[in-house]
């Protein structure tokens, strides 16, 4: 065991390196507690590589102030890039873990989260993801939108791949993946503006449904002006080109039609 700030970290080699990229551009509102929720995890082996697209807000000098205290965990390089997805495979380039994942600068974990992650992969070397719960919040960090984390929940507790291509039950901070699936199905899909995550999810299903952790592991944050709140219509509609990309059932596509028409009217009353 070793000291690295003033959380302990497992040095036992049973336990996996997880390698968690921040993309980051002008979240000074919501950066730290993105941070504060990883450097507070217990007992694990993390590193954490954070691309910064060049903020002038004042988010560099929180990353800078992590990156000092924690030198061992955090990693980061400030400079401009082609958007979120470029920031996002950037940093999986780099990646040394034998899990590896993704969190939005406004996002954050739950307590004991990447632990279990940890304990799940030990129990599962043989499995390319994992997947556990997500909590919807707002820009207070309020819970918000229950039915859906309900609907989502609900479906995971199945899950089958025929579900997914149906609608995307999976909760992004919530999905890990390890070293093995991204030499495999490569780095992620989508555009300047948006990941398409999705596109991965459907990928690595087709072969093995990810092993599901049943707790919450992140809280997902939808806030004004945030992709997922002002680009809705857009990313439903690249939604239904992937489905049909790793699909030719009409079923798949018209349920997930349906599903998406439910899901705009519902974050309109957000």
């Amino acid at each position: 065991m070793a000291e690295v700030g003033q959380h302990t970290i497992h040095l036992d080699n049973m336990y996996p390196l997880i390698s968690i990229i921040i993309p980051s551009y002008n979240k000074v509102k919501y950066i730290e507690k993105t941070l504060r929720s990883i450097v507070t995890q217990k007992n694990v082996r993390v590193e954490v590589i954070i691309q910064d697209g060049g903020s002038t807000d004042g988010t560099l000098d929180i990353i800078k102030k992590y990156a000092k205290k924690y030198p061992k965990l955090i990693k980061f390089v400030s400079k401009k890039d082609d958007g979120q997805l470029d920031a996002i495979n950037k940093g999986l380039k780099k990646a040394k873990g034998e899990i590896v994942t993704f969190i939005n600068a406004d996002d954050v974990y739950e307590k004991d989260a990447l632990f279990t992650v940890a304990e799940y992969y030990k129990e599962n070397p043989n499995a390319l993801w994992f997947a556990g719960k997500g909590i919807v919040i707002d820009e207070n960090d309020i819970e918000i939108a229950k039915i859906a984390t309900v609907y989502k929940s609900f479906l995971l507790k199945f899950n089958l791949y025929n579900l997914l291509l149906m609608t995307n039950y999976l909760m992004q901070p919530s999905v890990f993946l390890t070293k093995k699936a991204l030499r495999k199905y490569g780095l992620f899909t989508g555009t300047k503006f948006a990941v398409m995550e999705y596109d991965m999810w459907l990928k690595i299903g087709k072969d093995q449904m990810p092993v599901v952790i049943d707790m919450y592991l992140s809280k997902f944050r939808i806030s004004e002006g945030s992709i997922s709140s002002v680009m809705y219509n857009e990313l439903f509609s690249m939604d239904i080109k992937i489905v049909r990309k790793h699909s030719k059932n009409v079923i798949f596509v018209y349920t997930h039609k349906i599903n998406n028409y439910f899901r705009i009217l519902y974050l309109k009353t957000l």
